[in-house]
C-alpha cells in the first residue's frame, strides 16, 4: 500500500504492510474500546490532493490494526468512528458516576455537628 503524508512539514511517501484485521471471538466491552482509543496514535498529515488542508487524528491502518472495524484499512467509517467515541464517553461517564458515589461515601459533611457557617 502507497501513503502519502506530511507530518509537521515532512512530507514523506512510503509503502507499508498492511495491518491483520483484529479478529474476536468476543465484541469489545466499552472499558476495551476506551483502553485502545487511549493508545491509538494521533497524527497531524494532509492529503497528497488537498496540501493546504491539516488534518489531526489517527491513521486508518491504526484503526483497522486496534479495532478491525470498517470494510478497509484505508477509510475510518464515519458510524464506526461515531460507535467507538459513543462507547468510550459512556465509559467515561459510568467511571465519573462511581468516583462520585464513591466520594459522597467517605466524605463527611462540613456541618456535622449542626454550627453551620453563620452560626456561633
Amino acid at each position: 500500500m502507497r501513503m502519502i503524508a506530511t507530518i509537521r512539514g515532512i512530507r514523506s511517501t512510503f509503502f507499508a504492510p498492511r495491518p491483520p484485521r483484529t479478529e474476536r471471538a468476543e465484541p469489545l466491552t466499552r472499558a476495551q474500546i476506551l483502553a485502545l482509543l487511549d493508545e491509538l496514535p494521533i497524527s497531524e498529515w494532509r492529503y497528497d490532493w488537498d496540501p493546504d488542508s491539516l488534518h489531526l487524528g489517527p491513521m486508518a491502518q491504526d484503526w483497522w490494526a486496534a479495532y478491525g472495524y470498517g470494510r478497509r484499512d484505508t477509510v475510518i467509517e464515519p458510524v464506526d468512528a461515531q460507535g467507538v467515541l459513543i462507547a468510550a464517553v459512556q465509559e467515561l461517564s459510568r467511571r465519573v458516576r462511581q468516583l462520585e458515589e464513591h466520594q459522597a461515601a467517605v466524605t463527611v459533611p462540613s456541618d456535622a455537628g449542626g454550627g453551620g457557617r453563620g452560626s456561633g
